[in-house]
Order: C-alpha cells, then structure tokens, then sequence
C-alpha cells in the first residue's frame, strides 16, 4: 500500500514514534542495550542517507517468559542488521527514515568461561564486532519490518520502531505458534560521550507486545491537541 505522508502526519507520527518506547504493553520478550552503526554509509557526514545500512549490537540483560536465560553462567548478546534507508523525509526538527528490510535480530548466548567476551572496539565492522557478539548459540532470530527511524536534529536523540516476527532460534519452540507475531521492535537513542569511535548512537529499546488497538472516532485537530 503506498505510503501517503502529509506534515501533519509526519508531524504526528514523530511525536508517537518518540513516546512508544515509554508505551509499552503488559508483556515483554526482552531488553537490550548497545550502540547502532552504518554499513555501507554512503555519506558519512549524513546520518540515513538513501543507501545506508542500519546495523546495531550490543548486550541482552534481561530475557523473560517464555524465553529463558541464565546470566550467572552466560552472556547474551544480539545483533541486528539486513536494513537500508530508502525514504528520508525532512520536517524539522525531525528527520524520518524508513528502511526496506526485511530486517534481522539475532540474540545468541555464549558461556561466561569457555565463551568470547563482547568486544565494541571501534570503527565496525571490525575484527571484534560484530564477531564478538555472534559467535554463540543462536537463541531467537527476528525478522524486522516496517521499520522507521525519528531522530531529532536538535537534540542529536531519536527513536525507532519495527514490527518483530520470531522466525527462528533454539528457543523458538517456547513461543507459541500464535504468539510469534504482534511484536513491537523498539528502542531509542542518544549522544554519549562513551559511545566508542565509529558508532553513531547509543541505543536502549526492548522489544514487546502490541497492546489491542481501540477504533474511535477523531479528528486531527483533536490529535494535535492531545500533543501539545
């Protein structure tokens, strides 16, 4: 279905694409912390150009049911890649950029002792990362659509979001068939004077259940006054 954006909707999808990470369901599948990158970049001095790959990795610290996890014996990790921004849209503040995809994240697991600690170094991919992040087991592997990027020029701080399917994984048999769909990939990301040479955000996001979606009549000047 072709994508008919006005300002107005721009406008309005930017401000709820940067409060979904907040409005999350009563159900989450897991949280993960890292830093995102560009791979190929086609122009480095312009973050989501047409053409650029969007990739992030980083930690899992928390899994919950029906996954299951044990930190005391292991580190878990993820790694997302497979995404290219084909359309950038300017309203400033904010810049809005869609990926095609689809998408894909992969959480893995890797002993403690025996295993590869993570490594960011700098400037991925490198020899560390994202080696270091996928070189244990394969516990969840998502595919990510629809997904779409907010950043805010101002502030250097955006967001993101995608709809999650689990497609794969050694724990894929303790999801349920009818509950691999209805996922909200989602995270947001900022500046940070830790953030290692050559990645471009810090990210923090997790990923959780659609909540129902009620239908009731509006206006769009009734939205924008729910917004101001």
């Amino acid at each position: 279905m072709k994508r008919l954006i006005t300002p107005l909707l721009v406008g309005f999808l930017a401000l709820s694409a940067l409060g979904a990470p907040g409005a999350q369901a009563q159900t989450l599948l897991f949280d993960y912390v890292g830093f995102d990158y560009e791979f190929p970049d086609v122009n480095p001095a312009l973050f989501g150009d047409i053409g650029d790959g969007y990739q992030g990795l980083g930690e899992v610290p928390v899994l919950f049911a029906p996954l299951t996890s044990n930190h005391a014996l292991n580190q878990y990790t993820y790694y997302f890649d497979g995404l290219t921004a084909a359309v950038r849209i300017n309203v400033p503040p904010f810049i809005i950029i869609d990926y095609t995809g689809p998408g894909t994240i992969t959480l893995y697991e890797d002993p403690i002792l025996g295993g590869t600690p993570f490594d960011y170094g700098i400037n991925p991919p490198s020899g560390v990362a994202p080696p270091s992040f996928v070189d244990g087991t394969a516990i969840l592997v998502g595919d990510l659509t629809n997904f779409r990027y907010i950043l805010n020029t101002s502030t250097g701080s955006g967001s993101f979001e995608a709809d999650f399917e689990a497609v794969g994984g050694s724990q894929l048999v303790n999801i349920p068939l009818n509950n691999r769909i209805g996922w909200t990939f989602a995270g947001t990301t900022g500046n940070s004077v830790t953030i290692p040479t050559g990645y471009d955000h810090q990210v923090d996001g997790q990923t959780f259940l659609k909540p129902p979606t009620s239908t009731r009549p509006g206006t769009w000047g009734g939205i924008k006054a729910r917004y101001r």
